[in-house]
Formats: C-alpha cells, sequence, structure tokens
C-alpha cells in the first residue's frame, strides 16, 4: 500500500488558545504546524454566535496524513470545545502534493496509530458541503468586500496581514500603483452560495477597483466547530 495521502487542517481560534490543539498534534505525532496572527470580521448581529468578530486570532496550519484527518479533527473539536457557540472553527482541505521526505514523515506517524476507530460517524463534522474563499486585497479595504460577501450570505471571515513581494521600485508612483501591504480575507461558505459571493466581492472588490482584489477557492472537505446554514442573498 502507498503512502497516504497529505491534508491540510486549519484551526481558528482566539488568540492563544491554539497551543491546546498543537499539544494534541505533537502527542499524535506530527511535526508540521505553523501559526499566523490574523483577526476575524463579521456583522455585529452574528458575532457573539460565530466568535468571528474583530477580534485577534491564532490560525494554525497543520499536515495531516488522510487516515489520521478525521480522527484529529474530531479530537481538536472536543479539546477546544468547538460545540459551543463563538469557541473557533478547523476544518481541513486536500493538497495536490507535498515533498517526498514530507509525506514519509507523516505516514510513519499514522502507522503508529490505530486511526480505523475514528473514521465511524461523528455528527460534528460536516463534510463536503464548504468552500474557502481567499481574497487578497489592498490593506484598507476589508470591510469593503466583507459588506458585499455578507450581502451574499456569508457570515464571517478571517484577515491575514501580508505584503506583496517582487514588485518594481516604478511601480510605487502613479495613479496605478501597486500598494505593497496587503490584507488575505479567509471566508468559509457552503457551496451552494460560493459563487454568488465571489461575484458580489469581484464587484465590489475586484481587480478593477481601488481594492485591486485576487479572488479564488478552495475545496473543503470537513468542517467542525460552526454550524453554515445557507441563507438567501439580498436581492
Amino acid at each position: 500500500m502507498g503512502d497516504a495521502v497529505i491534508k491540510l487542517m486549519v484551526t481558528i481560534v482566539d488568540r492563544g488558545r491554539s497551543s491546546k490543539a498543537v499539544d494534541l498534534f505533537k502527542a499524535a505525532g506530527l511535526p508540521f504546524h505553523y501559526a499566523c496572527l490574523g483577526h476575524g470580521t463579521a456583522n455585529s448581529d452574528i458575532l457573539d454566535y460565530l466568535g468571528l468578530g474583530e477580534t485577534q486570532k491564532d490560525v494554525l496550519l497543520t499536515a495531516v496524513p488522510e487516515p489520521a484527518a478525521h480522527g484529529l479533527l474530531v479530537r481538536a473539536a472536543e479539546k477546544l470545545q468547538l460545540s459551543s457557540p463563538g469557541k473557533g472553527i478547523i476544518f481541513t482541505m486536500p493538497l495536490s502534493s507535498v515533498s517526498g521526505v514530507v509525506s514519509k514523515i507523516l505516514n510513519r506517524s499514522a502507522a503508529r496509530e490505530d486511526w480505523g476507530r475514528e473514521q465511524e460517524g461523528t455528527s460534528m463534522a460536516e463534510k463536503g458541503k464548504n468552500d474557502l474563499v481567499v481574497v487578497v486585497v489592498n490593506h484598507g479595504c476589508t470591510a469593503l468586500l466583507m459588506e458585499a460577501a455578507q450581502a451574499a450570505g456569508a457570515r464571517g471571515g478571517t484577515v491575514l496581514h501580508a505584503r506583496r513581494l517582487g514588485y518594481e521600485e516604478g511601480e510605487r508612483s502613479g495613479e496605478g500603483a501597486v500598494r505593497p501591504e496587503k490584507e488575505i480575507v479567509t471566508i468559509l461558505v457552503p457551496r451552494s452560495i460560493r459563487q454568488m459571493v465571489m461575484e458580489r466581492v469581484s464587484k465590489t472588490a475586484g481587480i478593477n477597483t481601488q481594492a485591486r482584489g485576487i479572488l479564488f477557492s478552495l475545496p473543503v472537505d470537513e468542517i467542525a466547530g460552526l454550524a453554515l446554514a445557507e441563507p438567501q442573498a439580498e436581492v
């Protein structure tokens, strides 16, 4: 039997709480997890429900072999108390490939654990019904794009601060100057409204606007910690 597929597990919790997930992943023999600092953004009406308002967040990225993904997601959700509103969210996404050395290390870890017992029914993990919309915009344009996303049914998102690399000195001047400071906004949505969200955001904060937004979406395999309804977009 060949090596198992590797997945990316994303954990978004309030600042400082990701250490609990790291402890769990380390105990499972997983060495590859990386933390980013960000903040949440959500409509004030659902702030308490989502726990994704203007609060400081830890975004933890962990490489996980597929046989371990479901069990670890369930364990992490329990340890982080994600069944309670406002505690955070955890989800997995497929990866097309990883380096051979990393794959071997992760698969050795999976082989030491009996993950099969975790594969049967858990109600807290929703499978294959969601997508992660990623928008890269100029600094200061997050509120604009989130208004558009929420009008299409999105509930909230997480913002990471970034900087464009490789731009030329000459691009700094003039009306069409490229701004190196960027914000990466990640919005988890039901697959049924993904296209509508992306169309609204593109129209308001896309590449042809002042926000200069670049959009793409990624499939999500499993998710725990947030019950995603499928709201109707405003007309």
